[in-house]
């Protein structure tokens, strides 16, 4: 089959692989789309952002990792017969399976397992010839996660579940409230989400900020009630949130960027026993002043998702409540993966949100 396979850092090439072979409890996916995320982009650079994530130290990423976790298709083989009324059936794919056992598992905090197996990610499978991957033609992927499409859910909106879930997961760990304020720093794809979903919630008023203004465009198209075009050396954000929440700032604030000076900003706009949700960390350490902590203010952090989100996904996105088709901003063929990713990897000049790859071209 057709794969694209990180062979090493920034060593990328769509060539042939064997055809995965199943396991138990494992079904074979003929994949039609998947997305390009910004931790694949973060894999290629070789970094490994799930480590750093999860288990809080880099770890070093293997060879011939098949790339891919955004990925929906349909079912193609069954290793189980339990599992035969599946074929042929269109699903959308939760990418991860935790070991189960585990203290974090039987505690109900499956996010923090350290032995999980991830698609696309080259983490918890042993050593192998190719890690299994969504850009390609056919995928492994685990029986007891995944959910059969409705006709409403497009392939395409179905390539969303996995940084959906991440979003809803970030949104739990902020427990907003019906009402609250609530800004988001870096309008890529997960902000985005996490923007819509606060409204699900309740948020009576958002703010996002970017400094791409194709994001910040898409930010408004989607419902954000004050999407913020800004510079590095700007200070429009807290100037709008305090003009537009009276002076006490926001109730909850997502950071995505990750970069000390955002994670500043962040804290500079909430109001006091306001909750920061930090998404990503660019840098190994922060220094910042100890009074932007003042006043019961907090700071979370979020990883990964959990079981329970992936129905929450379905249904925001199978009824409209949360819109994806505005992200999409290029579509490739497999075959032009290489072009895909050089458009991934360079988004100031491309212009490019979210590019969603044809698996069967």
């Amino acid at each position: 089959m057709k794969a694209l396979v990180l062979k090493s850092a920034e060593q990328l090439e769509v060539m042939d692989v064997p055809t995965p072979e199943l396991s138990a409890g494992q079904v074979l996916i003929k994949v039609s789309k998947c997305g390009i995320c910004g931790s694949d982009v973060r894999y290629f650079h070789g970094e490994n952002p799930w480590a750093k994530q999860t288990l809080g130290r880099h770890i070093d990423n293997p060879p011939n990792i098949i790339l891919g976790h955004e990925l929906t298709g349909v079912v193609h083989e069954v290793f189980d017969e339990s599992d035969a009324h599946l074929l042929g059936k269109r699903v959308g794919i939760n990418t991860w399976i935790t070991c189960g056992r585990c203290d974090f598992c039987r505690s109900g905090q499956e996010n923090l397992c350290d032995q999980t197996k991830h698609l696309g990610h080259g983490q918890g499978w042993g050593k192998m010839d190719f890690y299994p991957g969504g850009m390609a033609e056919f995928c492994p992927a685990f029986a007891s996660q995944v959910y059969e499409l409705c006709e409403n859910v497009t392939d395409e909106q179905a390539t969303f579940f996995d940084p959906l879930i991440a979003a809803i997961h970030a949104v739990d760990v902020g427990g907003p409230k019906p009402l609250d304020k609530v800004a988001i720093l870096g309008a890529g794809p997960i902000g985005l989400l996490i923007a819509q979903i606060v409204k699900v919630y309740g948020a009576s008023r958002t703010f996002i900020t970017d400094i791409a203004p194709e994001n910040v465009t898409i930010a408004g198209r989607i419902g954000v009630d004050y999407p913020l075009k800004i510079s590095d050396s700007s200070n429009d954000l807290r100037d709008l949130v305090m003009e537009k929440t009276n002076s006490q700032g926001v109730d909850l604030a997502f950071n995505t960027v990750g970069t000390s000076a955002s994670i500043l900003e962040s804290l500079e706009i909430l109001k006091k026993g306001g909750t920061l949700v930090l998404m990503a960390a660019r840098q190994d350490e922060l220094g910042l002043p100890l009074l932007l902590l003042s006043a019961e203010r907090t700071i979370r952090t979020s990883s990964n998702a959990m079981y329970t989100d992936f129905p929450k996904a379905i249904e925001l996105v199978s009824t409209g409540q949360v819109k994806t088709e505005p992200l999409i901003t290029h579509r490739f063929a497999l075959s032009d993966a290489l072009k895909a990713f050089e458009m991934a990897c360079n988004k100031n000049k491309s212009g490019a949100v979210k590019i969603i790859i044809d698996c069967q071209l």
